[in-house]
């Protein structure tokens, strides 16, 4: 059994829109991405988000509801196909408590029979709020009737259109509704039509006839030339308000755009009196058509004929210079603008303020993300949705941000422009441009060359201002896990992006550290404390540091502007021991008796241990440095002829001291009651015993200035026991198990704020660092240690250090790596953060340094803070028109090979113009190292990087594949291999060398690496290749040694030790072998599975994902002495995965009694990264299954009518009868809301007890709640 998790939510916007949810005057952002819905408030400092719901289904578009009367509106979601629904939600803003979206209808569309709509899947919902319409199938709609914002009836008409490009509504004069209508007909014309919506009582249909509203016409395809691929779309434009001083007839009646093609159409709508003459004509021809004489009849029907294919001359026209239309928006309080962008993210105003005078005005504003939605706010603020770059929030500025003598945006030379001078003179002008007149609506026009000519504005300089950005992966079209420095720390490197936003993203799960300040030159430190003047100061004034031999002292002077780190001279020091090294340092508070009770107060003193005893220290306020004050040496409690004690273990808090010297002997130690001067606790010692590698008195409520409780390791026996502090002495509370290794460090922690045991927020935990470089964990709880978990950090002890970050009580813990642990969501959480080999650290406060940390390493001291506790961090490197595509690394030269495609912009119709490179990028700073350029009409398609001996010397080598386009091709022909190496150059650290290449039949679509060979998918062939070295040449060849066919279209390529998996895209899967320089068949399946990606996770396990969005695995079974392959799992992913990597992104918690492993990760086009969890245990599986089919009876989700036919395997026609749900895998991301949503005790025993005792779980509510958090761990 499989667990599917989510370690990176899908960040693809998909809609957005603004309108008002709440009942206050608040304005609020709805974001829609692939399985979520967003909302924002709009403040003042930006964007807040407010709530949010998942959606179970592919959303596809989200639209407002106005409510009539009101300011407020709701919401509708369309979920796509293969089971299209509509979800009505109304936001509650409750008072005190946190908002939420509630649904209020649920409306399935789904219809088994009919044809899915190919262009236009949409709701359109009018702007009275009385009426929306839903387009999903072809020659159908659904017409709504809504009531208070929300669903109240519906109505399915029947179309006369089939093949819909768009649909909007128009605004009519007499509150009737229609629609304009764009589709393709039977003789692939592009044709505009309206329809009115006819309103009979409680019946609503569409008019058989057109409506004359707007009067049919064809469009031009030299307007829109393909527009089965590049989609038209219509626009809505209100009608212009009229004023006293506008005479009616030079009112603009208003209209409909159509955007999309080379030029933009506006059809303005047909007055009263134009109307009654087309009723007219119709009411005339139709009266001819009923006539008894036929030759009558012939000649009405060829006049209608004749119509239908009469072009009409729209009211103006203007040229679109840029690439395909991706997003338009209106702009508030000026409804005859429109903000547009192409594909490329070219963003341009389209104005119609002055339409009658001389027509369409675009006016070219800057460049943005490539949308997919435009949304304008407020105050020129604009939100840009997009799916193949980060969303931002822009300005748009009436002036230009920069001053530049280059065009805003470049516009082709053949397209005339006018400068802004010369508009404005031309918008003054008196009278109107040249109008169409209704009489000549039916004249017959070849093309929109004739009509009103709009005009282009010429400007220079940018117009938008980033304000902020929000990350996005998507489209993640390729990715690697790799560890860059060497650090143990995986990150996740993505290809992402598209056309104008292509980038490299590195992806990695912790905590940021900021870097404030460096002591560089001291080595081999072992120890760092942070020292004060007074014990309760603020602020440091000392960093003392030690050796294994030496201990020194360092002044801090900071004036809060500046700080300078000095060390003390040995005069200065004074008393302070400087020639061995220092086990333990701290401030003392001085300690008096009030009423029986001790009362500490603020003091001057402090207490240094070193191997040989114990210093008491008091600060020189006047001459700096440290007085002697008492000294405790182990020498003198050593008997004569005896072997003499050391220190080996000590710590101390702000009233005790305890120390554990060689031969187990233990000693706790305080200042005696008004008198400067240690003394030994009656009782608190141990003469003898097992060896002791660490101790901690660390308060555990950090209050006070005493701990009940001393912690103490052992040698040997690899334990730690905890001791309590009392009358009798120190009585044993418990001892832990044996541990991995030996511990180094120890502390007892509250991770929360309560410091009463019984408080909801007290959360101790007892934490060890081994010198295997591993952490230990165990939560203490009445007296008991459990919830035993190891957390690796390299190799190298590891040590402890309490702080706070951003407010929230840490652990920092360091050795080779370094992480913080935290307590989040009902665990105990760790951080990686990219440090290397701290040997110690110690919080640090200073007015330049508050609240910060003080590092130490090989090469020095670090001061800085750490961040973004348990947040994911992703590294964006932009490439702007660079797209890469796939990327492979190569440690030995500390590189990334990755294969770019160059897209250049190009108008709608021109041909597209890319270019291909491979390029080597520095893996830590991703500069360019050096480049190869392929063939104009070469495009690389697959990378993968590999090390082989050449001439007796290991060679890093990247092998790239590629394919050659040839017009008029439908499967590719020809391609080649291509195998580089690095080289060393005189003009820069690297150089890429081509060793070898050759040419194959067709595209290279997948490679991999087997046995030291190459693996490559090229069109339905496998094909084998090796690189063989020769001994009269200096380059090696590669020579093909093996071809496997038997496929259709090879497309992806999985590879474990000898083992091949094979994608084969219009059929299924094949699992081959390499053995001998030979492909050999091991199995094969034979189902129509569609795979679009695959991996083997062994030499027996495979996973993939087809083009249904599901996930798949097999398994290779052995049956009457034949090899199969049994498909053994089956989810529905709701996503399109394009990659499988094995492994995961981080060292996790290693439970000693976890059954739970990951096993993989995947990556989509919306840019979700997932996680494949294994689970070993088949009870646990038995018992995680009957879980999530109970929490499905808690948990309510919303689309679809269950969860288990949510993730149920589905087909491009739904979900089939046989598939109930889905087989082998289980809902991580459901799992986990058993922490997050099932609260109540009374929730979480319905989930324990099912619906009928059958239903029953026979595992503890405790129990599952630590596999729920084991399983939270892994991503």
């Amino acid at each position: 059994m499989k667990i599917v998790t989510t370690f990176h939510q899908s960040s693809s916007v998909l809609s957005s829109f603004k309108c008002q949810l709440g009942t206050r005057d608040t304005e609020h952002l709805v974001v829609a991405k692939l399985n979520r819905l967003d909302v924002y408030s709009l403040k003042p400092q930006g964007l807040h988000h407010e709530c949010g719901v998942e959606i179970w289904g592919k959303v596809l578009t989200v639209k407002a509801i106005p409510q009539i009367g009101s300011a407020r509106s709701t919401i509708v979601l369309m979920i796509a196909h293969p089971d299209p629904e509509l979800v009505f939600f109304t936001y509650i803003d409750r008072q005190g408590d946190n908002p939420a979206l509630e649904v209020s209808k649920k409306l399935s569309l789904f219809e088994r029979i009919a044809r899915p709509a190919e262009f236009f899947n949409d709701v359109l919902v009018h702007p009275s709020g009385k009426l929306a319409l839903v387009s999903c199938y072809s020659g159908k709609l659904k017409i709504i009737r809504l009531k208070c914002g929300t669903y109240d009836k519906d109505y399915d008409v029947q179309l006369p259109e089939v093949n819909v490009f768009s649909v909007t509504f128009l605004s009519s004069f007499n509150g009737e509704y229609a629609v304009a209508i764009l589709y393709l007909d039977y003789q692939e014309r592009v044709q505009l039509v309206a329809r009115d919506i006819l309103v009979n009582g409680d019946d609503i249909t569409v008019s058989e006839e057109p409506s004359t509203l707007l009067h049919p016409t064809p469009i031009s395809n030299k307007t829109l030339p393909f527009p089965t691929e590049s989609v038209p779309q219509l626009v809505s434009v209100p009608p212009e308000e009229l004023d006293e001083d506008t005479d009616v007839d030079d009112a603009f009646l208003g209209g409909v755009l159509v955007v999309g093609g080379r030029q933009i159409l506006l059809f303005e709508l047909s007055s009263e009196k134009s109307q009654e003459k087309q009723r007219g004509k119709r009411k005339r021809l139709e009266s001819r058509k009923s006539s008894k004489d036929v030759t009558e009849i012939a000649k009405a029907r060829e006049k209608e004929k004749e119509r239908e294919g009469r072009r009409r001359k729209p009211k103006s026209s203007i040229e679109w210079p840029f690439s395909e239309l991706a997003a338009w928006c209106a702009i508030d309080k000026a409804p005859y603008r429109y903000l547009i962008g192409d594909s490329f993210g070219r963003l341009s105003i389209l104005s119609l303020d002055k339409v009658q005078r001389i027509g369409l005005v675009l006016i070219p504003f800057g460049e943005a993300s490539s949308p997919t939605s435009l949304t304008y706010l407020t105050n020129q603020l604009v939100y840009v949705g997009s799916h193949s770059g980060d969303s931002q929030l822009i300005r748009l500025s009436p002036l230009p941000i920069s001053s530049s003598e280059s065009p805003t945006l470049p516009i082709p030379p053949e397209i005339k422009t006018v400068s802004p001078n010369l508009l404005e003179a031309l918008g003054h002008r008196k009278g109107k441009s040249k109008s169409v007149a209704e009489d000549h609506m039916d004249e017959d026009h070849d093309d929109e060359d004739d009509a009103s000519q709009g005009y282009i504005v010429e400007t220079h300089g940018s117009f938008i201002e980033v304000l902020s950005s929000y990350k996005n992966l998507a489209p993640i079209l390729d990715a690697i896990l790799v560890d860059t420095d060497g650090s143990g720390q995986q990150h996740i490197v993505t290809c992402s992006g598209a056309r104008s936003t292509g980038s490299i993203n590195i992806v990695r799960n912790g905590a940021d550290f900021q870097e404030i300040g460096h002591v560089p030159g001291l080595t081999g430190v072992v120890g760092v404390w942070s020292v004060r003047t007074m014990l309760e100061d603020t602020t440091d004034r000392y960093i003392l540091v030690s050796t294994n031999r030496s201990t020194h002292l360092f002044e801090i002077d900071d004036s809060g502007s500046t700080s300078t780190i000095t060390p003390v001279d040995s005069t200065t020091i004074r008393s302070l021991v400087t020639t061995e090294a220092t086990l333990a340092f701290s401030n003392l508070a001085r300690r008096s008796s009030v009423g029986g009770s001790s009362v500490y107060k603020n003091s001057p003193l402090a207490v240094q241990v070193v191997a040989s005893g114990a210093r008491l220290l008091k600060s020189n306020t006047a001459f700096g440095g440290y007085e002697l004050v008492a000294q405790y040496s182990m020498l003198s409690s050593v008997p004569y002829g005896q072997r003499p004690l050391e220190v080996v273990a000590a710590s101390a808090n702000a009233s005790q001291l305890v120390m554990a010297a060689s031969g187990g002997k233990l000693t706790l130690w305080r200042l005696g009651e008004n008198v400067d001067a240690l003394e030994m606790i009656a009782g608190c010692q141990r003469k003898e015993g097992p060896e002791i590698s660490a101790v901690s008195c660390a308060p555990l409520n950090t209050t006070k200035r005493t701990s009940p409780t001393i912690i103490v390791s052992y040698w040997q026996s690899n334990t730690i026991e905890i001791l309590q502090v009392s009358l009798k002495g120190l009585e044993s509370v418990y001892k832990s198990p044996t541990l991995p290794a030996l511990v180094r460090s120890v502390l007892l922690y509250n991770f929360g704020s309560d410091t009463n045991p019984k408080g909801t927020d007290h959360h101790p935990y007892l934490l060890a660092g081994l010198a295997n470089g591993t952490v230990a964990s165990f939560r203490w709880k009445d007296k008991q240690l459990t919830d035993k978990k190891i957390i690796p950090l390299g190799h190298a002890p590891v040590n402890l250090m309490p702080c706070q970050v951003e407010g929230r009580h840490a652990v920092f813990a360091a050795g080779n790596r370094a992480t913080v642990l935290s307590f989040e969501n009902k665990r105990l959480v760790h951080s990686p953060i990219m440090l290397k080999d701290i040997s110690s650290a110690a919080r640090l406060n200073t007015p330049t340094f508050a609240s910060s940390l003080i590092l130490s390493t090989p090469t020095g001291l670090f001061i800085g803070r750490v961040q973004g506790l348990g947040k994911l961090h992703i590294r964006s490197i932009p490439f702007g028109f660079d797209n890469p595509r796939k990327i492979a690394h190569e440690p030995s030269i500390k590189a990334f090979g990755v294969a770019f495609t160059t897209m250049e912009p190009n108008r709608v119709n021109d041909p597209e113009i890319s270019r291909s490179s491979f390029k080597l990028l520095d893996d830590t700073s991703f500069a360019n190292l050096c480049q190869f350029n392929c063939d104009p009409d070469e495009e690389t398609t697959a990378v993968v990087s590999f090390s082989q001996k050449i001439a007796g010397k290991p060679m890093p080598f990247f092998c790239v594949g590629t394919y050659v386009y040839k017009a008029g091709e439908v499967e590719p022909s020809a391609g080649r291999l291509m195998i580089f190496t690095a080289t060393t150059s005189t003009s820069s650290n690297l150089a890429l060398s081509l060793m070898a290449s050759t040419k194959v039949p067709g595209c290279v679509y997948a490679l991999t690496v087997v046995q030291n060979q190459i693996v490559a998918a090229v069109n339905s062939s496998v094909m084998l290749f090796r690189l063989e070295s020769s001994s009269d040449s200096l380059s090696p060849s590669l020579i093909k040694v093996s071809e496997w066919h038997h496929n259709y279209l090879v497309t992806s390529l999985g590879s474990y030790a000898d083992r091949v998996v094979v994608g084969d895209q219009p059929s299924s899967i094949s699992l081959l072998q390499v053995t001998q320089s030979k492909l050999i068949s091991q199995a094969r399946d034979y189902g129509p599975l569609w795979p679009v990606c695959v991996e083997a996770l062994d030499e027996r396990h495979i996973i993939g994902a087809n083009d249904s969005l599901n996930l798949f695995t097999f398994s290779l079974e052995k049956a009457m002495g034949r090899s199969r392959l049994e498909r053994d799992g089956c989810y529905h992913v709701a996503d399109l995965v394009t990659k499988f990597l094995r492994g995961s992104l981080s060292s996790s918690d290693a439970s000693t009694t976890s059954p739970l492993t990951s096993e993989a990760m995947f990556f989509t086009s919306s840019g979700r990264i997932g996680v494949v969890v294994d689970v070993k245990d088949e009870e646990l599986s038995l018992q995680l299954t009957n879980m999530q089919r109970n929490l499905a009876n808690v948990i309510q989700g919303v689309g679809g009518s269950s969860h288990s036919k949510y993730r149920a395997p589905k087909t491009t026609r739904g979900t089939s009868d046989a598939d109930s749900g889905a087989i082998g895998f289980l809902d991580g991301d459901f799992l986990e809301q058993f922490l997050t949503h099932v609260l109540s005790p009374q929730q979480s025993e319905k989930v324990i007890q099912g619906q009928s005792p059958p239903e029953r779980l026979t595992i503890t509510r405790e129990a599952l709640q630590m596999v729920i958090e084991d399983l939270q761990s892994l991503h």
